[in-house]
């Protein structure tokens, strides 16, 4: 998969700073922030548009609670992200399950030594004190950026990656930010379409062209006329 994006690199991109890309249609890729509007692949070429959760308006439905009961019995933990092995031994994990294109390494995707132009969270969840799932994500002053999500390919059923966005909307909640930036989707690409399932209700779309933000309902109005 190719995307035909613009690329800046900035000496830090946080608190407000963060705020004001993510809010304009910008995002994270190891350590740039770059846009897009087309996603290439072998096969077609297809628009996306970056997604964000408005979180003070958020409801669980009663799916989301569910898998959030499902998961109770383990131990979650938010901090700082700082570079481990036992996060590189997840990742690879993770990667060798998985058939879809993404970085193999995530010490290159993430860290750069001597580096810290992001403030970069990690959230871990752990049974027993092992380490089974962990998602990263950029914070700003009003907003997060869902960075990436891996996890233990063994407990696959409990759908780490969807606790893992409700556990990223729970750090929203808790620490009074109101926007939750989970990437793009396509409508011509379902395998997107995860990033929508916390409140569909809740969720805006950026169009590039008005530099605005509609909610998502009015967007599927306008892309059928």
């Amino acid at each position: 998969m190719v995307d035909d994006f613009d690329v800046a690199l900035l000496d830090a991109v946080k608190g407000e700073i963060l705020d004001h890309y993510l809010g304009k249609g910008w995002y994270r890729m190891g350590m740039y922030i770059f846009t897009t509007s087309v996603v290439q692949t072998e096969e077609s070429a297809f628009p996306v548009y970056w997604l964000r959760y408005v979180v003070p308006q958020i409801q669980l439905n009663k799916n989301n609670l569910a898998l959030i009961k499902k998961n109770q019995h383990f131990t979650v933990s938010y901090q700082p992200l700082t570079h481990t092995q036992e996060l590189e031994d997840l990742h690879s994990a993770y990667y060798n399950s998985i058939k879809f294109e993404t970085s193999p390494d995530l010490q290159e995707f993430i860290f750069e030594p001597g580096k810290e132009i992001f403030d970069t969270y990690v959230i871990e969840v752990r049974e027993a004190g092992k380490l089974i799932a962990a998602g990263i994500f950029d914070k700003g002053k009003d907003s997060i950026a869902g960075i990436k999500i891996f996890f233990d390919p063994h407990y696959k059923k409990y759908s780490p990656g969807k606790y893992l966005i409700l556990l990223k909307y729970n750090y929203c909640r808790l620490h009074h930010i109101n926007w939750y930036y989970p990437g793009y989707f396509s409508p011509s690409y379902p395998k997107f379409d995860y990033k929508l399932f916390v409140d569909k209700n809740s969720t805006e779309v950026f169009l590039p062209e008005e530099n605005d933000w509609i909610s998502y309902e009015e967007f599927l109005k306008t892309s059928k006329k």
